[in-house]
């Protein structure tokens, strides 16, 4: 059935033409979206389900009736692979209103910029940016409208303006650390080592206590080079000894990592790979990424694809290719 959606938000643009080729109708779009989507046919009327950003812009709320929620939420997971529900409750109306939390993280964003760019010029990391510096990204796609052969370079010098500069100014990094449940872990911080287009590497020291996964003792003057890539489906943490001895790796599978201002952020899909020095490779914690599937929170394609990066990980660690770790596709 023909379900009536109003958007709004940063997203808009994106969400509307998902929307109507799944078949919905959007209604009370603004002027500019009904321009972009060239929307010819009338578009008025009461929406079913309402779609407006969260507050911190990192996702949004869709509130209507909880079976017109789910239809929606059913479609959203099927268009974006990593899209996950971080909430889902009824209102304190008298009605059988809900409201859905969606996170959606860099892979989300980047087919949300995708679609985006095929009814108006639009650079990459478009959402993204519009969350970090929305005025450099307006003046830099209007000089992509104008000159659209320079594209590439100005999406290097915004990557670079909005989120690199900004990092090496600092000196250190942090690292937001979400849960499925949509609430982030306590922050790691570290000092920055290096920065490059896609790449970050910052280091942490440690004093007492366990390593988590590793199950070793932490002893004083050990320390962790954190690599983070743009895009990549996980986070690679290297445990050294003060005297530089390999003690470890910890793999943490997440969302396509995302670069900011302060440092990363992503979410956690909870299965991780684990690498002792001198042993072999092996993964922890599938069941709890089985748990958030049968919940409902994430789709079955992302958890399958949280699968194929562990198990490709593991083949390439245990073959004796932990030095140097290509992207995974």
């Amino acid at each position: 059935m023909l379900r009536r959606i109003k958007i709004r938000g940063i997203y808009s643009t994106a969400l509307t033409k998902l929307a109507l080729d799944a078949g919905f109708q959007v209604v009370d779009p603004s002027e500019r979206i009904r321009e972009r989507i060239h929307m010819t046919f009338p578009t008025h009327g009461q929406y079913e389900i309402l779609i407006q950003d969260r507050e911190d812009r990192q996702g949004i709320e869709v509130k209507g009736e909880a079976d017109h929620v789910c239809e929606l939420l059913i479609h959203m997971q099927e268009s974006l692979l990593d899209a996950i529900i971080v909430g889902f409750l009824p209102t304190d109306d008298s009605e059988p209103l809900a409201i859905a939390n969606l996170e959606l993280p860099g892979g989300a964003k980047e087919k949300l910029d995708r679609v985006r760019s095929s009814v108006v010029p639009t650079l990459r990391n478009h959402h993204r940016l519009k969350i970090i510096n929305p005025d450099l990204l307006e003046s830099a796609e209007l000089e992509f409208c104008r000159h659209p052969e320079e594209g590439i370079g100005l999406e290097k010098r915004v990557l670079r303006e909005a989120i690199l500069d900004p990092l090496i100014k600092e000196g250190t990094i942090r690292l937001e650390h979400i849960r499925p449940s949509g609430k982030p872990m306590h922050p790691r911080f570290g000092i920055l080592q290096s920065v490059r287009a896609n790449r970050v590497v910052f280091k942490r020291e440690f004093s007492e206590g366990r390593y988590d996964g590793l199950d070793l003792p932490i002893r004083k003057g050990d320390y962790c080079l954190t690599e983070v890539r743009e895009g990549a489906w996980y986070i690679r943490h290297s445990y050294f000894s003060r005297g530089h001895q390999r003690i470890g790796e910890y793999f943490n599978i997440n969302t396509p990592t995302e670069l900011y201002p302060y440092g990363a952020r992503y979410v956690d899909l909870e299965v991780d790979v684990i690498q002792r020095a001198g042993e072999n490779a092996f993964p922890i914690d599938q069941e709890k990424l089985e748990v958030l599937a049968r919940k409902g929170c994430i789709a079955k394609g992302l958890q399958n694809k949280a699968l194929m990066v562990s198990k490709q990980l593991l083949g390439r660690l245990n073959r004796g290719k932990a030095r140097s770790l290509p992207e995974l596709e």
